[in-house]
């Protein structure tokens, strides 16, 4: 089962290049729209969600049950997990913070007869304080995810005869330093200098390209997507479409697909017509996604979607007028490229801080499974825990922790928990801490994932009334 979810890691990273059990607990460690892609067209799906399972869900009194919230099976998250753990390769022993790997950065030397090709630098905007209220891993600004599918060596240069300084597992993340050019592997000299944690002790060295793929944490992107939105705000109130599980009414569909041309969800969305009429062509526009009231015509609200190009009529009954985001102070920021997120205070003077920043996994795009949707989005509520279904099915089967709920059904969560059954009855086995999968490539059902200590952070730290949750590329 590993080598075969490894080796899908492996394949989807090599795409990328060109919400969940575990039984343990990472210990704590004591130290403008341009960014979202505004008309970005998605395959058509074939496939419709269970209609069993979301009639279930629309007719439902109970807000605590979702759908099920796992992209793929959590069998084989925490196989993964399990695996790093017992090498000894989880966050917590072996990441760097961003302070450590630049104290690395000074002291090392580049190994003899190697070409560097880029060194990775990234740091916070100099407009962005860093005040941050959650620092439970180590974690560097620029990583390096090994996707391969066994253990693999980190050697004293780049060539893989030199000598071994250390090993790395899959799902692991190396603070980067450097692309070089080295010894050819196959069709590629590339390798990253790296470093990590070896029993507490700090180790630097090379490995080759074909075990991952460099991330970095886009804080520019980042920061102009909240200064976009900030703007927005100041220019008058934002509203949101109002359709959980399709309380407002079903829109219409458009053909058999679950989805439409752009990848947007039928379920808990609303239709957005061209003209005031429901005979003219419409598209969808998500629940919680925001966007600006131009005036009203009829049964009709003429709108702005922040994250689409054009107006677009929507039915009065999805809009709560007075409901609307009227001050930002908030926003969380998750990445869809690089599966990782940033928290910020925004004040009313304008300024930014950082409050947090971690690894996330967002929403994979499966046969029953949809990716985590682009965009700007209203904080609508916030949730101890729900419960989620098993796939096709009004049959509960565990739940997640410490959720804020921005679209649809659709959360920023921690580390979802399946029931045990003991004599015939389900039994909660408590909280889960740690996914070693956590911040590699999607894989939940649209859900953003979380450390569970990060998600209990958010839950408590989110005021819905002034935060918005923005999810870029």
């Amino acid at each position: 089962m590993l080598k075969r979810v490894s080796a899908l890691l492996l394949c989807l990273a090599l795409v990328v290049s060109a919400a969940c059990t575990y039984r343990r607990s990472e210990p704590r460690r004591n130290d403008t729209l341009p960014d979202i892609p505004r008309e970005t067209r998605q395959p058509e799906r074939d496939e419709t969600p269970s209609p069993k399972t979301e009639d279930n869900l629309a007719k439902s009194d109970e807000d605590a049950v979702e759908e099920n919230i796992n992209g793929l099976d959590l069998e084989d998250d925490l196989e993964i997990t399990d695996e790093a753990e017992s090498r000894s390769a989880t966050q917590s022993k072996v990441g760097l913070t961003q302070n450590e790997m630049l104290r690395v950065g000074q002291q090392m030397s580049t190994a003899t007869n190697v070409s560097v090709l880029q060194n990775y630098k990234t740091t916070v905007p100099p407009e962005i304080t860093l005040n941050l209220k959650y620092d439970q891993y180590a974690i560097t600004y620029d990583y390096f995810l090994i996707t391969a599918e066994n253990q693999v060596d980190i050697h004293e240069s780049p060539q893989s005869g030199s000598t071994v300084v250390c090993h790395g597992v899959n799902a692991e993340k190396l603070a980067l330093h450097q692309k070089v050019t080295g010894e050819a592997i196959g069709d590629s000299n590339i390798w990253y200098k790296v470093s990590c944690k070896d029993n507490g002790t700090a180790k630097t060295g090379y490995i080759h390209s074909s075990n991952g793929i460099p991330r970095s944490f886009n804080f520019d992107k980042m920061l102009q997507s909240v200064r976009e939105l900030e703007q927005q705000v100041k220019s008058g109130k934002l509203n949101f479409i109002s359709n959980y599980k399709n309380v407002n009414g079903a829109p219409p569909k458009k053909g058999d697909s679950a989805t439409d041309e752009y990848g947007t969800r039928v379920y808990q969305s609303a239709p957005g017509y061209a003209e005031p009429d429901t005979n003219s062509d419409f598209r969808y526009i998500p629940d919680g996604i925001l966007l600006r009231i131009l005036d009203e015509t009829g049964d009709f609200y003429r709108v702005n979607v922040l994250t689409y190009d054009g107006e677009y009529y929507v039915p009065k009954k999805y809009i709560e007028p007075d409901n609307a985001l009227s001050q930002l102070s908030q926003a969380i920021v998750v990445d869809r490229a690089q599966q990782n997120q940033a928290a910020f205070e925004i004040g009313q003077d304008g300024s930014i801080t950082m409050v947090s920043y971690t690894f996330s996994t967002t929403g994979l795009q499966g046969e029953t499974s949809f990716a985590t949707p682009l965009g700007y989005y209203k904080s609508i509520e916030k949730k101890d825990k729900f419960e989620y279904l098993k796939d096709g099915s009004d049959e509960i089967a565990g739940y997640a922790p410490f959720a804020v709920r921005f679209c649809g059904g659709a959360y920023i969560h921690g580390v979802p928990v399946a029931y045990k059954e003991e004599n015939g009855e389900k039994v909660d086995p408590g909280h889960i801490e740690y996914l070693q999968t956590i911040g590699t490539f999607p894989r939940s059902h649209m859900c953003v994932r979380n450390y569970t200590s990060h998600a209990k952070f958010l839950h408590g730290w989110v005021d819905p009334a002034i935060c918005a949750i923005i999810v870029i590329e």
